[in-house]
């Protein structure tokens, strides 16, 4: 671990976020930055998303920078060469014969798969095939009638995953930075690339302006709730909060983590209530969690990673953590 950079860490493996689904639409092609790498993002005429490697096997030109949809392949913007989903050649527009070698896989092309409102890209730096798979949340692919409007949020943060992550564990940081009480876990359970944390925690909705000062009153005595934590490697991560006041709402958020290279990060929120809380609990909740993160961003952009902390007691179980996070890393 080189101790002179300020995130020491490699980029981990695992599934993670290129996009939003509905921001590809049929034809669109883009380029995103992705695990330290450029990658391009086209989807089809047919609606097949399909993430290739930059540059044209044939003279090298970027297939992002002017590269167009044509039917299943992305049409390169030199020669007009023209690739599919599996890196194979489909036409050669000024000949009549394909060379072989561009009829095997020539392009590199990265798993992806569509779920949960997401375009998730599996990364491994030695290119080792998925060993998990990204878990289907009901929520949000297909929610019953019972459940609210969907909110979403996008942040773009200067430090890695792991710093992020690491945060809901580090129990002493919440009366610091979020004037809140801390979370300590009730129950941890670590099991291979599954983490599930279950915490209790008193929260205020009380100075959202979306609560009625009849209710304002109500929740600063009472709103004790428990959170369920669970995570998938570093890349999701589901929070789940029930029985909520005042007729025993539930809340459900789903984080999608992104490295972009190894000081920089995405994270996408979704979030939503069940209907029963959505004027103004529900509001408070997710004004609260989504405008909290702010205070974290400062101290993350700004601090460094310290392999051996020196930590005491009150910290919480950070060690325990890092020995989970590690195995992301070989």
């Amino acid at each position: 671990m080189d101790i002179n950079v300020r995130i020491p860490l490699p980029i981990p493996h695992g599934w993670f976020g290129l996009c939003w689904n509905k921001d590809l639409e049929a034809g669109d092609v883009k380029t995103i930055n992705f695990c330290d790498q450029e990658i391009v993002l086209f989807r089809t005429e047919e609606g097949k998303a399909v993430a290739t490697s930059p540059f044209c096997p044939h003279l090298g030109a970027h297939l992002g920078k002017g590269g167009k949809v044509k039917g299943s392949s992305i049409q390169c913007p030199f020669h007009g060469w023209c690739w599919d989903a599996e890196g194979k050649c489909t036409e050669v527009p000024y000949s009549d014969q394909i060379p072989k070698a561009a009829l095997k896989p020539a392009l590199e092309t990265f798993l992806l798969e569509e779920i949960n409102g997401m375009l998730m890209c599996w990364h491994d730096k030695k290119n080792r095939p998925p060993y998990f798979e990204v878990p289907h949340i009901e929520e949000f692919n297909q929610p019953d009638k019972n459940w609210g409007e969907l909110f979403t949020f996008e942040y773009k943060i200067g430090t890695c995953l792991q710093e992020i992550a690491e945060n809901d564990v580090d129990q002493a940081h919440f009366p610091t930075v979020h004037l809140s009480p801390s979370l300590p876990e009730t129950d941890t359970e670590q099991k291979g690339i599954y983490r599930k944390t279950v915490a209790e925690t008193l929260m205020d909705p009380s100075n959202n302006e979306s609560v009625s000062e009849e209710n304002r009153k109500l929740y600063k005595d009472q709103f004790v709730t428990t959170f369920t934590r669970e995570s998938w490697g570093l890349g999701t991560v589901l929070l789940r909060m029930n029985n909520l006041p005042p007729s025993g709402g539930e809340f459900v958020m789903l984080n999608v983590s992104t490295p972009v290279d190894r000081e920089n990060s995405i994270l996408r929120w979704q979030m939503r209530v069940t209907k029963n809380i959505e004027d103004e609990v529900g509001k408070a909740i997710i004004d609260g969690i989504a405008n909290g993160l702010y205070d974290d961003i400062p101290i993350w952009e700004n601090k460094t990673y310290r392999e051996k902390p020196v930590l005491c007691d009150g910290d919480g179980p950070i060690n325990k953590f890092r020995i989970w996070v590690s195995q992301f890393y070989k």
